[in-house]
């Protein structure tokens, strides 16, 4: 295992900003000193919803001093960048004159930052994580020494509670961080900040703090553009989450399931509804899903323990490769019914049935109702247990 953080700097959009004039707008200023910085050139960029934009090249002087002045008409994420893993955000606001120092080898451990409020706030939010992700990289090096060890497996669960335990504070740090700076932008970059490849913040889980920052943020900057991208998210959201509602409610236990029609393997359309007489379970499932993968075999166990006594398999693939899906039937055995029309999460399927992640299952009576939904390898072995019992 290897514990490796990798953090997603995310961000809105912001008027782009140089030395040249743009229209209404007013001005801010940068200056510091780096160490390790003799003669260098330094990039500033924008950060948007979905890019990184290059604005302007800034030089220092022989002992790492520099002088940058721009042009803004709006608040925005800007990155100061040494190199690529050598770079800091600050969140700038016109009139404002920042003063920054640090090394510029070692520039997020090292950096200090006056004169702008959003980038102070930014720079508590970054030592926060960072210090996170050092007592991470401890628990990795645990890892480790323990590998091979006579009592690994008691061990790991311990270093597995202790990664919970520091995710879950830097989870409650987000939220705190959030709650005391309701009418900061610094808030969006904390909304969205990530701890290793995994949100802090889910709108399936959070979205109170989704939604309350947005209105609060509203009231602070209404025609600021970080914050109506914040807005249409919110409300794309609302919108997926009542199409979600309704969708549930068709698929409610007892209900009956919506017709599936696609075609198989050689192009032949299947219909759901002509297995009508057997118990089915649909799999929603994809050859490039490891976790799917990992089921088939002890699926393929159960269909073969039950076929013969009125069980049938589905085979849903949200797979986009016909020879991948194909060679995964393969390698895998399979000889229930595959069907996909291989338009991955695109397919029509995905929505019909508010399928989130795979492997997922729905299970059927013999006149086609819904008995259950997103059953575990266990809980399906039981239900057949009892079923065909």
């Amino acid at each position: 295992m290897r514990l490796r953080v990798f953090i997603p700097l995310l961000s809105v959009l912001a008027f782009a900003c140089s030395n040249g004039k743009f229209g209404d707008s007013e001005g801010f200023e940068i200056e510091g000193r780096l160490e390790n910085a003799a003669n260098a050139q330094l990039l500033f960029e924008e950060l948007t919803t979905n890019n990184l934009i290059p604005l302007d090249t800034i030089e220092t002087d022989p002992s790492g001093r520099f002088h940058f002045e721009g042009e803004i008409t709006t608040p925005g994420f800007y990155i100061l960048r040494y190199d690529r893993n050598n770079f800091i955000t600050f969140l700038l606001d016109a009139g404002e004159k920042v003063k920054l120092t640090g090394d510029a080898q070692q520039l997020p451990q090292s950096y200090g930052v006056e004169g702008s409020e959003g980038s102070t706030l930014l720079a508590e939010l970054n030592t926060f994580q960072r210090n996170s992700y050092e007592r991470v990289d401890s628990l990795a090096a645990i890892f480790r020494e323990i590998q091979g060890s006579d009592d690994f497996i008691e061990q790991k669960k311990e270093l597995d509670l202790a990664y919970t335990r520091v995710f879950e504070e830097q989870q409650q740090y987000v939220m705190d961080f959030i709650d005391e700076h309701p009418g900061s932008l610094a808030s969006i970059i904390a909304l969205y900040q990530f701890f290793g490849n995994q949100a802090l913040l889910r709108e399936t889980d959070h979205f109170d703090y989704f939604e309350k920052l947005a209105g609060s943020l509203s009231q602070v900057y209404p025609d600021n553009k970080h914050v109506l991208d914040l807005k249409r998210r919110v409300n794309e959201w609302k919108r997926g989450q009542l199409q979600r509602e309704e969708v549930e409610a068709i698929l409610a236990v007892g209900n009956e399931a919506p017709e599936i029609i696609l075609p198989d393997t050689k192009g032949n359309p299947i219909a759901l509804s002509s297995l009508r007489g057997k118990v089915v379970l649909i799999d929603f499932w994809a050859a490039w899903c490891k976790p799917c993968r990992i089921a088939n075999p002890k699926l393929k166990e159960l269909y073969e323990q039950y076929r013969d006594k009125g069980f049938e398999i589905y085979g849903v693939s949200l797979d986009r490769n016909r020879e991948q899906w194909i060679q995964g039937i393969k390698d895998d055995k399979i000889n229930w019914i595959q069907v996909s029309d291989l338009r991955f999460w695109n397919s029509p399927v995905v929505s019909l049935y508010n399928v989130e992640a795979i492997p997922y299952s729905v299970m059927l009576d013999r006149e086609g109702r819904i008995l259950a939904k997103g059953l575990s390898m266990i809980e399906l072995e039981n239900f057949l247990a009892e079923t065909f019992r």
